[in-house]
């Protein structure tokens, strides 16, 4: 059962300095590390000790192992410098991953780039991920994948399985589920990850001109024409991501299928076929059988692309992640914009967990963005969220009026009376902050001004 695990880490990092198993107790399985001839030596002299003995300075808390144990989630490229229980120091780039077997875990699995004291690569074979982005932004990886959830658990485990093959891979999801976070993730845990990632998305270039984007045209092949590359090309060597594939015409799509079966490609205008070795991953935001049945794809270019397909749950399956995304991006923006939120108060997260979040992650991110916007505190309410988040515009649009969304009854040590008037105080004061007048908020709030000035002194809410 390790050596599955071993043979994953071998293929997504192609050319580490070493490999480590270790069990949930902490003792080494298996290692693997090469010598100066840079000959892979199995087992070399750790195999069968506990970790913590073999590098003394290593704690529990400290050591990406039993981190990696402890929550279930990978760690990459963190940087270490440890002495070994012979002396030897060495200065390392590791990415370590959980082992689980039917629902535990079990141990972890750790590849390591050995590193010079300058930080750059003892082998100048290895790239670390951070100095293939010096030339660009960092590729997303696992780690992005900010999740709790079961199902979304085990679309990690296929990713990290399918990343080292070349295999086509489709990602069926709606919009804003995570596509492109999945299709790099794949392309950053494969050995194809020193080579360029060329992501387009086929409904944002006009009919016209998809073609000649994909596949590049010759001089002279019409007026104004050069000599350029298309995505085929430019992605030679790594990997192409083509969303939104379905917006594509079924014309273009045989070229497409062609193209990915043959590895070659030729440019508009030109008769010589120029051969090419990328990896194809591919996304649609509906599922295939429906987009076969209306004629939106090809029949033969679904069976060729999705030889391995992923299909992402929407945010509104996977609840339990509402929170974890939540704190995730709360952390994110108060790095970004020097604030200090400490959270959401409690009646903002009924709402979170309440909402249906059409847009997805996606959505909740921007959520989540607009509060730290309009949020003036150390944590976010009522008034800092979207209204569309407040009313359901659905359910009385005869009358033009927007009525609140219902909030889900949750444990609380509040009676039904307290929350109910802390979310209308919330509201009243939502409302405030953007009406002019107390006549235009009671207006608005479908209540008379004598009441709403009744509200106002029993909540103690200054105008």
């Amino acid at each position: 059962m390790f050596l599955r695990y071993l043979e994953q880490m071998s293929s997504v990092y192609d050319n580490m300095d070493s490999i480590m198993i270790v069990n949930q107790d902490g003792v080494i399985e298996y290692t693997s590390m090469k010598d100066e001839a840079g000959n892979a030596v199995t087992n070399a002299g750790y195999t069968g000790k506990k970790l913590l003995e073999v590098y003394p300075e290593l704690t529990e808390e400290t050591s990406t192992i039993f981190r990696v144990m402890r929550t279930g989630r990978p760690i990459l490229d963190e940087l270490q410098s440890l002495t070994d229980c012979n002396g030897k120091k060495y200065n390392f780039t590791c990415s370590t991953y959980p082992i689980e077997m039917n629902g535990k875990i079990i141990g972890a699995v750790e590849g390591v780039i050995l590193l010079n004291d300058n930080g750059t690569p003892k082998n100048k074979k290895i790239r670390r991920r951070e100095d293939k982005a010096k030339s660009g932004r960092r590729l997303y990886t696992l780690e992005d994948l900010i999740s709790v959830d079961s199902r979304m658990s085990r679309i990690k485990e296929q990713i990290l399985r399918i990343a080292p093959g070349d295999s086509p891979v489709m990602i069926v999801g709606d919009t804003g589920t995570g596509k492109e976070v999945v299709a790099q993730a794949i392309h950053s845990h494969s050995s194809r990850a020193g080579g360029p990632f060329i992501s387009q998305n086929c409904s944002a270039i006009p009919v016209g001109l998809l073609e000649s984007t994909l596949f590049g045209t010759a001089k002279g092949s019409y007026t104004g024409a050069e000599d350029r590359k298309g995505l085929f090309e430019l992605a030679n060597g790594g990997t192409l991501f083509l969303d939104e594939l379905n917006s594509m015409e079924i014309g273009l799509q045989g070229k497409i299928l062609k193209a990915v079966e043959e590895q070659k490609i030729r440019r508009i205008g030109e008769e010589k076929e120029k051969e090419i070795n990328i990896r194809v991953v591919c996304a649609v935001n509906c599922p295939p059988d429906e987009l076969i049945k209306t004629g939106e794809m090809r029949r033969d270019l679904y069976y060729r692309l999705s030889v391995v397909q992923i299909d992402l749950p929407p945010l509104m399956e996977r609840k339990c992640d509402i929170p974890v995304l939540v704190d995730y991006y709360i952390g994110y923006y108060n790095q970004q914009r020097g604030k200090n939120i400490k959270g959401c108060s409690e009646l903002v997260e009924k709402i979170f967990l309440n909402y249906s979040w059409p847009g997805n992650v996606r959505e909740l991110r921007n959520v989540v963005e607009y509060a730290f916007n309009m949020s003036a505190g150390e944590e976010i309410t009522v008034r800092d969220i979207p209204e569309s988040l407040l009313y359901d515009t659905n359910k009385d649009q005869d009358f033009g009026r927007r009525v609140f969304r219902p909030v889900e009854k949750v444990d609380s040590d509040k009676s039904l009376t307290q929350m109910v008037e802390e979310y209308e105080k919330s509201v009243i004061e939502s409302v405030l902050q953007e009406e002019q007048t107390l006549s235009r908020a009671a207006e608005r709030l479908k209540m008379s001004r004598q009441s709403l000035s009744y509200k106002l002194q029993k909540y103690g809410i200054k105008i």
